[in-house]
């Protein structure tokens, strides 16, 4: 009696492991984190408590000073998520076969570490990044919408997010602008800034702290303010500094995007084309002060940016 109670059970549990869905038996998901950085740690919790109401989902955060990729390796983890720049490096040249999503990152950073950057589908077919850039499309049709006489863009960057560039004059040609593009190195930024002022109407800062940096950064505004070319920037701070405007993902519009990729996820296979992820959420900011001193004249924040959610709808 017992054994035939028993071989019943067994039956069932088989029967239900092949009729219920895979998520249902919960996904183990790893955060990696410095503690000591106060950036990630916010975005940590602002990521935990955005899927804690996910019952099927199982929160584990590592610590990058106990991290042990060995440990890492093998254990049962259906998904890494890792918040820290520095644990990249590591992870990759691993080979850690888990899907791993980096945040919190940049393009040329990253490049630094994965050469083949932006498709690395063949090389590292497991490695996401979910980078802090916004899209050189949601960029360049922002600078439509400040003045549509802006036709000459221009674009500097370093040797690592040169590659950029080449994406930025595709989506460029469809919408009959031109990219004056140049290359530099962290020493030459304050003579390139010269030439990239005086060719173009107005210039797409990239994400590349090679370029725009605290020690750059006051030099450039000035030599654009002094030929009145305007700059769109790419956070914050680099508006608030002089910059004419720009697209900007915060802390908690990157936490929600990386919380609804991570619910979506099953498996790296049929997940994402692309190992470049950008910023789904954005709010548009300007500096009408600088508006004001180059005699522009255009829609405030709100409108550009519903502007540009209908375009990226459509």
């Amino acid at each position: 009696m017992y054994s035939e109670i028993k071989s019943c059970l067994v039956r069932l549990l088989l029967f239900a492991a092949i009729l219920l869905p895979t998520a249902s038996f919960g996904q183990h998901i790893t955060i990696i984190y410095d503690k000591n950085n106060q950036y990630q740690s916010r975005f940590l919790k602002l990521l935990s408590t955005q899927l804690a109401p996910q019952q099927n989902l199982t929160l584990t955060t590592l610590s990058t000073d106990t991290l042990s990729i060995p440990h890492l390796k093998k254990a049962p983890i259906d998904l890494i998520v890792n918040l820290d720049n520095k644990t990249t490096e590591a992870l990759i040249s691993s080979n850690v076969e888990t899907t791993v999503f980096h945040a919190l990152t940049t393009l040329s950073r990253t490049k630094n570490f994965v050469s083949c950057l932006p498709n690395c589908q063949n090389k590292h077919p497991n490695h996401y990044f979910f980078v802090l850039d916004q899209p050189p499309s949601r960029q360049l049709k922002l600078i439509q919408l400040i003045n549509p006489n802006y036709q000459k863009i221009g674009v500097l960057a370093t040797p690592q997010s040169k590659d950029l560039i080449t994406k930025i004059k595709r989506i460029a040609s469809f919408n009959k602008l031109t990219i004056n593009d140049y290359v530099s190195n962290t020493a030459d930024v304050r003579y390139r800034i010269d030439d990239v002022s005086k060719s173009s109407d107005i210039i797409l800062a990239t994400a590349d702290t090679g370029i725009y940096n605290t020690a750059s950064l006051s030099q450039i505004l000035l030599t654009s303010y002094r030929y009145k070319t305007p700059i769109i920037g790419f956070s914050k701070g680099f508006i608030k500094a002089g910059a004419l405007a720009g697209s900007v993902s915060n802390v908690d519009q990157l936490a929600q995007h990386l919380s609804e990729q991570i619910l979506q996820f099953k498996t790296a296979n049929d997940f994402l084309l692309n190992n470049i992820i950008y910023p789904k959420y954005f709010n548009v900011l300007s500096n009408r002060n600088v508006a004001k001193s180059l005699n522009l004249h255009f829609p405030n924040d709100v409108v550009l940016k519903a502007q540009l959610m209908a375009d990226e709808a459509d």
